[in-house]
């Protein structure tokens, strides 16, 4: 009850319109390209490397409010028939809408997980519906680092076999050192998950955890960064669990055109 009175309140002051924005309107104010990749430490025989590959758009800004959708593919790929195998499929779509709210970046979003198992027999579907609100707020200007900070909550609306029910995430990102040439950059991350139990999955909840840090060159829009990341993720098998504790030495590029996305 009280997540749909929430829900109802960020819906109603992101129809209502901004001081300043009355009548204004904007089709695709933002878009954004990124790609990631990355090396697993240690490796295993199904665990070599994931890459993300993914776009978004925010589609119509109008008084202030932007309605957007996000998709992105992550593909882990190990060496079970052959060296280089994709062999784990996994979808994210994202639809929601969002508005500044104060000094804060508000959203409500519903975002869509899908897993799959690549070239092998997939006998039950393993997918997840999350509908929840997210907040961002960026430190003051003349703070002596940089940095953002966003939370989300959010209730499954549907979860196929994994039993999950809540979820909540909390990140921080800060750019710890800047020069003319690159950027230093810091960011943690935290997932915490509610779950029924079920023989398949004899948990009843579960936390995900990573930090990540590298350097990170911007210009026009464009950047790319360089990292090291120490990661703690649960469930990276399909149907079934498993926690790994590793480290991840990849890069990620991207494009956004328009304002910077929350």
């Amino acid at each position: 009850m009280r997540l749909r009175l929430a829900l109802v309140a960020v819906v109603a002051l992101a129809v209502r319109p901004a001081a300043g924005d009355e009548g204004g309107a904007a089709l695709l104010p933002d878009v954004f390209v990124r790609l990631t990749a990355a090396r697993y430490s240690p490796t295993e025989t199904d665990l070599h490397w994931t890459g993300w590959i993914g776009a978004g758009a925010g589609l119509v800004r109008i008084g202030g409010t932007t309605a957007y959708f996000d998709a992105d593919v992550e593909t882990i790929l190990g060496d079970t028939r052959r060296p280089f195998e994709a062999n784990q499929a996994n979808y994210h779509l994202a639809v929601g809408l969002r508005r500044r709210v104060g000094k804060a970046d508000v959203a409500l979003f519903f975002h869509h997980v899908s897993r799959h198992e690549v070239d092998r027999p997939k006998p039950e579907a393993v997918d997840w519906n999350v509908l929840g609100l997210r907040a961002s707020l960026r430190l003051p200007e003349g703070s002596p680092i940089p940095a953002r900070v966003s939370a989300s909550v959010g209730h499954t609306t549907l979860a196929s076999l994994v039993g999950y029910r809540w979820e909540v995430t909390a990140r921080g990102e800060a750019d710890v050192l800047t020069r003319r040439w690159a950027t230093l950059y810091l960011t943690a991350d935290a997932r915490l998950v509610t779950a029924d139990s079920s023989e398949q999955f004899p948990r009843n909840g579960f936390a995900d955890l990573r930090v990540e840090a590298g350097p990170r060159w911007r210009r026009d829009g464009r950047s790319l960064e360089l990292y090291a990341a120490y990661e703690r993720r649960n469930d990276v098998f399909i149907v079934g669990p498993g926690t790994r504790v590793r480290a991840l030495f990849g890069f990620r590029i991207g494009y956004v055109s328009g304002p910077e996305r929350p």
